[in-house]
């Protein structure tokens, strides 16, 4: 009997996630084939992360959309943006939250290449050079 309410009860979180997505979740349907506790996990940190109402639900789906983007996972992309469009978002949003993890990607290049560029400009002057000098000659190049 336990067996057929659990059944039944991802039956319900399948149902309301496509109602979400408006198509099957297909990742999520795989997983509950081979361990529904981790489909239950995954919504339970859903509502986690969107509960609490200092964010907007709709800055959290574009953040999440943009992060999904940074780290590259098109899955994510492709989930975050239908939902999006079904919520009415417009294309210019969407747009400017995959722009934005664009820009904060490409950040994180320069930020660990610090070290090295500081190789660099101790190899090129050879003096060493400390952080906020190496910050000082990279602003003086712009």
């Amino acid at each position: 009997m336990s067996e057929q309410k659990s059944k039944t009860s991802i039956d319900q979180l399948l149902t309301s996630m496509e109602t979400e997505l408006g198509q099957e979740p297909e990742t999520m349907k795989i997983l509950s084939q081979l361990d529904e506790r981790i489909v239950f996990e995954h919504a339970a940190n859903k509502n986690f992360a969107f509960m609490g109402g200092a964010i907007p639900p709709k800055y959290k789906l574009l953040m999440s959309l943009a992060i999904s983007a940074a780290l590259g996972v098109e899955k994510c992309i492709e989930t975050y943006t239908t939902v999006s469009l079904r919520k009415g978002f417009s294309k210019e949003e969407i747009l400017e939250a995959m722009l934005l993890a664009r820009f904060v990607k490409a950040t994180t290049v320069i930020s660990t290449t610090t070290s090295s560029m500081k190789m660099v400009l101790e190899q090129e002057t050879n003096i060493p050079i400390s952080e906020q000098e190496l910050n000082q000659a990279l602003s003086d190049k712009n």
